[in-house]
């Protein structure tokens, strides 16, 4: 099974159809939607909550969705990936990563994960190296050009500081990418920016759909799946 974990902008059909792609590899795909049931965050996905106001309750929700796996007998439990986006991404986080700060349920094996552009504030975490096997996708343009300390930038150093790693952690960019460039619903929308404070000062993230970068991270992605589960 493969839990998808949305970002900041809520549960839009995009990942329903990331879902479905996983879904035509053999796998069973949940589609996690942390928002509609807690008070305006599901209304049009105009309410979005802060990163810190978030996280602990999204953390919550994969570990209570965890726990109901084993109400699901044609699933799997010791093959459970974790895929998240932007701020998704960094909820996975802390199931993945040395030191663990989320414990598992005991039946339960994570076989590894598929972190999207996740967001900055990740990056920033102590995180000396991943538990599982890890790819992770960014749009070469995903963060200000040349800072060291957002998106694309941030993460690649970070990436590249992980030694003696028991797990591969695969790094993935893409030429004139931006955040968002696998969201079907950017398709026919002009590219969005807007500014984000991060510790280092103000920089810009951009939202755009990247067709030829959606379809090499789908590639990839199916590669990665078949090399850590087995089919």
């Amino acid at each position: 099974v493969i839990i998808l974990s949305h970002g900041r902008g809520g549960p839009h059909s995009s990942y329903h159809k990331i879902a479905e792609a996983m879904v035509r590899q053999g796998l069973a795909a949940i589609v996690l939607d942390h928002y509609s049931a807690r008070g305006n965050y599901g209304v049009k996905f105009q309410n979005f909550p802060n990163v810190s106001e978030g996280k602990n309750w999204r953390e919550q929700d994969i570990q209570n969705l965890l726990s109901t796996l084993k109400n699901h007998p044609n699933i799997n439990r010791k093959k459970v990936v974790l895929a998240g986006w932007s701020a998704g991404a960094g909820i996975v986080l802390p199931f993945i990563s040395n030191p663990r700060r989320k414990d598992l349920p005991e039946d339960i094996f994570v076989a590894g994960a598929i972190l999207t552009y996740p967001y900055t504030y990740g990056c920033y975490e102590k995180i000396q190296s991943f538990s599982v096997p890890v790819i992770i996708h960014f749009g070469k343009l995903d963060g200000n050009n040349g800072n060291p300390l957002t998106g694309y930038h941030c993460w690649k150093d970070k990436v590249g500081k992980i030694r003696d790693s028991k797990y591969p952690v695969i790094f993935k960019s893409y030429e004139g990418a931006y955040h968002g460039y696998d969201l079907v619903i950017l398709k026919n929308r002009p590219k969005r920016c807007r500014n984000t404070k991060y510790r280092d000062g103000i920089s810009q993230m951009c939202l755009a759909f990247n067709e030829s970068a959606f379809k090499q991270a789908t590639i990839e992605n199916k590669i990665f799946l078949r090399n850590i589960l087995g089919n």
